[in-house]
């Protein structure tokens, strides 16, 4: 069966080689770049550094795939920033009154959903590429050789396990009841209600029993039975993880010269 979900693709590209802790440093970094602009060039070319990276990882098409887990959220900003805009400039194409709230698409809506949506792609696409490129182990490890706490730095790395967890099991769960007749694709969210409590029962029972798992698993292990546990792997930074950097910051840079 074909893997559903973003998950962690075991390879020797120049993005699985960086420190994990340089690539966090760059997802902050770009992260901010995108949040301090609201204008649609600007974060333009944030987004386009981010194929650059996909593309010189050789990730380029894993990673359009995994964008297909934004395009609703992605359509959803963009109709309620173009038709319920913070302020409304430029040409007012049309509005109109829907009980008391104003319908309004002009041209300033439409470009500040656009940034808003570029934001939206610039910051889950790179997390994407993160999590495609970044072990559990090597991240722990990592935060960990910088100094975090040793359960900060597990709970960060768990919280990066999990959401490829989640998006298999969410997955493997829409099929199973897809299987039963259930059909998640018809109807609008509240004709859907019944077909989405389906969806969350057994995600929330199979994040519980995950849990419980893990916390066995890490009894076992004498987690947390010595404050400095000691670990064989130390992380190591090259010059690809400064050139990681330079390339992040160059982008930063001109989006926020464009601004």
């Amino acid at each position: 069966m074909t893997k559903k979900g973003v998950f962690f693709m075991p390879g020797n590209t120049w993005l699985h080689r960086l420190d994990p802790a340089t690539k966090t440093a760059a997802l902050v970094i770009v992260s901010a770049a995108a949040l301090l602009t609201e204008e649609p060039l600007p974060v333009f070319v944030l987004c386009a550094g981010i194929v650059l990276i996909a593309v010189l990882s050789r990730l380029f098409w894993p990673f359009v795939r995994s964008l297909r887990f934004l395009a609703p959220l992605f359509l959803f900003v963009l109709l309620i920033d173009a038709f319920f805009p913070r302020a409304i400039s430029g040409a007012v194409y049309f509005t109109v009154a829907i009980g008391p709230f104003p319908v309004t698409l002009s041209e300033g809506g439409i470009l500040f959903s656009l940034a808003m949506g570029l934001r939206l792609l610039v910051i889950g696409g790179y997390s994407f590429l993160f999590i495609m490129t970044t072990p559990f182990s090597e991240f722990v490890g990592s935060m960990r050789s910088i100094g975090l706490p040793n359960t900060l730095a597990f709970s960060l790395g768990y919280a990066l396990r999990s959401i490829s967890a989640l998006t298999a099991d969410l997955a493997g769960i829409m099929d199973a009841q897809r299987s039963r007749g259930l059909e998640f694709d018809r109807g609008n969210l509240l004709e859907n209600r019944h077909k989405i409590l389906a969806l969350f029962v057994p995600a929330t029972v199979s994040v519980l029993s995950r849990a419980r798992q893990v916390s066995e698993a890490m009894e076992c292990r004498g987690f947390g039975c010595t404050g400095h546990p000691t670990r064989y792997g130390q992380g190591s930074v090259t010059r690809e993880d400064a050139y990681h950097i330079a390339l992040v910051l160059a982008c930063a840079a001109i989006a926020a010269a464009l601004s």
